[in-house]
């Protein structure tokens, strides 16, 4: 089986969600933080044969880019990974001490929903260094729609913000910027809660791809 590039950067980007992954058979791959306020899942275009634990996937990602045009291949305990220049055993590692990820995916109740691009995301980010902001909020007061990047505990900390939308429903969710570890893209965000209200965190749906994010809201938030 070869891994497409697309793959690659998935589980690029869930490595540094969390370096810790369980591979189950089938054609979704999911991660979650040690922490387990950052959710991802997200449907690929190979299909995994067999289920298996990788302790350190930075490692294994780095092993396959030594390797151009490589041919994985799964055996029982460990993945051959081969090309022209030869061949790498990479050995699985005891589930029991791996962090796997939810089997299916949060069942939540959007409170408002809006649309970022990747453009929008590269902009709270780079705003986020720029000012040293610990958190990014998204709140409905007066009915005018606000996502905001700061520091909530600091009034006179520099900031960026703009206005999104307009809701009748007041609300104020915000997310540490240390968590949002999405790939730059087209999303619908939400602002949502679990059916039984307990948690509440930011929905992230890919636009046109089957890859979503599920990240905790902050003590304090809202919904």
């Amino acid at each position: 089986m070869k891994i497409s590039g697309e793959t690659l950067q998935v589980l690029k980007n869930f490595a540094s969600i969390n370096t810790n992954i369980v591979f189950k058979p089938g054609d979704t791959i999911a991660t979650i933080s040690s922490a387990k306020n950052i959710f991802a899942r997200a449907k690929i275009k190979e299909e995994i044969p067999n289920q298996f634990a990788i302790y350190d996937l930075n490692s294994l990602l780095a092993m396959i880019s030594l390797v151009d045009d490589q041919e994985v291949k799964f055996e029982d305990n460990k993945l051959q990974i081969t090309s022209a220049s030869g061949t790498f055993e990479y050995f699985y590692s005891n589930p029991e001490v791996v962090t796997a990820a939810p089997d299916v995916a949060i069942d939540h109740d959007a409170v408002y929903k809006f649309k970022l691009t990747a453009e929008d995301i590269q902009m709270i980010l780079k705003a986020a260094a720029i000012t040293n902001a610990p958190t990014v909020s998204v709140s409905n007061k007066e009915q005018s729609v606000t996502i905001k990047v700061g520091d909530r505990k600091n009034d006179s900390s520099n900031s960026f913000q703009k206005v999104i939308g307009s809701a009748f429903d007041d609300f104020d969710v915000f997310v540490a910027v240390e968590n949002l570890k999405v790939i730059p893209d087209a999303y619908e965000v939400s602002v949502a809660k679990t059916k039984n209200g307990k948690a509440k965190f930011l929905h992230f749906k890919h636009e046109s791809k089957e890859l979503q994010y599920w990240i905790a809201a902050e003590p304090g938030s809202n919904v």
